[in-house]
């Protein structure tokens, strides 16, 4: 198995995608017109098996449209976002449901890949998967040498990749060799006969590349006798802020809902943040980087009646808009702690771009998608940010200075965890109530 671990202390993303029904084809970038997989390819339950070529991770190409494709990610995921209900508190992770699909996009029939191509914008062809190869070593890349003022390690942020067929299964030999060679994907064959017993498998293997907070990301019946392939990607995040709270909290104070209800919480308080902030059309904003200045979080706070109109106009523009308003000066800064679960059922925003049921010839023939969950799981406090996030798609910081701007998320409001330097969206979400 192809594992990329990196030192960044943040969150946890996983995503799977189950492929029922069961024959060739693909984009682009990855022909299925190659030979089907030799009995080696599909071993017992519960071998590791590798691509039946001896496939090497590729060299990153210099000039992949890495940010194309993390933009495509990001604006997929804030349509999502806008799809649930407005007074819930939700996270979702952009960068995992955006890769799951492009890993599907690869054993796509054309119809079925242009709606995937529409819906994430993807890149054409193979720049597409060039371009994830790049991101994924982008990130990898990022890894923080810096260590916190008490010793404290930096950042971890980990990625695998895992396809687990049926014992039945002959996915397309090309996108097989796609996946480990630009995905990083190894091979779990699962015994879809135990339709139970597998879904336990692949629930523990992502609960432990999310170190337990995804526990249980397949659904009971989500893996069907009929399942023709399990597509798993994980990422694990998690960082302490670079500036840790504390000196002037936590405070208690009250959050006012969408409704005008008020609820008691405890606020994060920093009287002299010197980063970037801003205030644009309807909202002020700061960014809060993460030890190592990687990875960050965008705080955006609409303007008191404002959120609706925000929230719809969520997309990779609407970041720019947000970091040309940044300045540095002092500002204040009150953020509640909180902790989020969400469960997204997919499959209806999937059915409307198109892209379900679909046809999947690289992994066999008639297979379709017959069903989609995104699960993802949040934590902010005085020290950092954990998280984590997984898709299945079944297819069968004295006495401060005076501040210039206070950003003060004492109602509902956005947030965004980023790469900094690729704009890879790995998180977004909004907070309604922090205590619910």
């Amino acid at each position: 198995m192809i594992v990329r671990s990196r030192r960044t202390r943040i969150g946890g993303v996983a995503a799977a995608i189950v492929l029922l029904a069961a024959a060739c084809g693909s984009d682009d970038g990855a022909t299925t017109s190659g030979d089907s997989p030799d009995s080696s390819s599909t071993d017992t339950p519960g071998s590791v098996v590798a691509p039946s070529k001896d496939v090497e991770r590729a060299p990153v190409v210099a000039d992949a449209p890495v940010e194309q494709l993390a933009a495509g990610f990001t604006d997929a995921g804030f349509d999502l976002l806008r799809r649930q209900p407005a007074d819930a508190n939700v996270v979702l992770s952009p960068l995992s449901v955006g890769h799951a699909l492009l890993m599907a996009r690869a054993a796509a029939d054309d119809l079925t890949g242009t709606a995937i191509d529409d819906v994430v914008t993807l890149p054409p062809g193979m720049s597409a998967h060039e371009a994830w190869n790049a991101l994924d070593a982008t990130i990898a890349d990022s890894e923080a040498t810096a260590t916190a003022d008490d010793g404290t390690d930096t950042p971890v942020v980990t990625i695998a990749d895992r396809l687990w067929p049926s014992e039945r299964a002959a996915p397309d030999q090309a996108w097989v060799d796609l996946m480990a060679s630009h995905h990083g994907a190894d091979i779990e064959t699962i015994d879809t006969d135990d339709p139970e017993g597998s879904r336990s498998r692949v629930n523990g293997w992502v609960s432990d590349q999310t170190q337990g907070l995804i526990p249980e990301l397949l659904p009971a019946g989500f893996i069907q006798p009929t399942t023709v392939l399990v597509l798993t990607d994980t990422v694990y995040f998690k960082a302490q802020w670079r500036t840790v709270f504390g000196k002037y909290g936590p405070e208690d104070g009250e959050f006012t809902r969408l409704d005008g209800s008020t609820v008691d919480t405890s606020y994060l308080v920093e009287l002299e943040l010197p980063g970037p902030r801003g205030v644009g059309e309807g909202y002020v904003g700061a960014e809060l980087p993460y030890l190592g200045d990687d990875h960050s979080m965008l705080v955006i706070v609409p303007d008191e009646g404002r959120f609706d109109e925000v929230r719809e106009r969520l997309s990779t523009d609407l970041l720019d808009e947000i970091d040309a308003t940044f300045t540095s000066g002092p500002f204040e800064l009150r953020v509640p702690e909180w902790r989020t679960t969400t469960t997204i059922d997919l499959m209806e925003w999937l059915t409307d771009t198109g892209i379900a049921p679909g046809a999947f010839p690289g992994i066999g023939p008639g297979v379709f998608l017959d069903g989609a969950v995104h699960g993802a799981d949040i934590t902010v406090d005085e020290t950092g940010t954990e998280a984590a996030a997984g898709t299945a798609l079944g297819f069968l910081e004295s006495g401060a200075p005076e501040p210039e701007l206070v950003v003060a998320a004492e109602r509902p409001y956005v947030f965004v965890i980023r790469h900094v330097e690729s704009g890879a969206v790995l998180f977004a979400g909004q907070v309604t109530d922090p205590t619910a």
